[in-house]
Parts: C-alpha cells; structure tokens; sequence
C-alpha cells in the first residue's frame, strides 16, 4: 500500500464499496473486502492527517492565523 498514491488507493476503495453494494457478494468475501476497505481508509486517513500537518506547519510558519 506504502508505493501505491493516495489516488490509487482511492479508487481501490471506491471498487471495494461498489462490490459491497452491489449485493453480489457472500458473506466471507463480503467480510474479507470490508477488512480490506477499512485497511485502505485508515491508511488514506494517515495520508490526509500528515498533509494537514504540513499545511498547518506552513501556515503557521508564515504567520497567517486563524487556520482550522
């Protein structure tokens, strides 16, 4: 998951949520793409919190104020 862009993984989570919708799925392949989806979400989560983070560290670094 580490080599893939925050867009590629993004697209693998919207596949996985249209396989889950589309109802097609057993059980055990259901369960094992939710774990699979939830791995990928937590690792974009990751990626977006460490972007804020330097977005707010350079904000600030410039003096601008007031950023949530």
């Amino acid at each position: 998951m580490e080599n893939k862009t925050f867009e590629q993984l993004l697209k693998e989570l919207e596949a996985i949520v249209s396989s889950l919708e589309s109802g097609n799925l057993s059980l055990e392949e259901s369960v094992t793409k939710y774990q699979e989806g939830m791995a990928i979400s937590l690792e974009c989560k990751k990626r977006l919190d460490e972007a804020k983070e330097v977005v707010v560290k350079k904000v600030t670094d410039s003096g601008e104020e007031n950023f949530n």
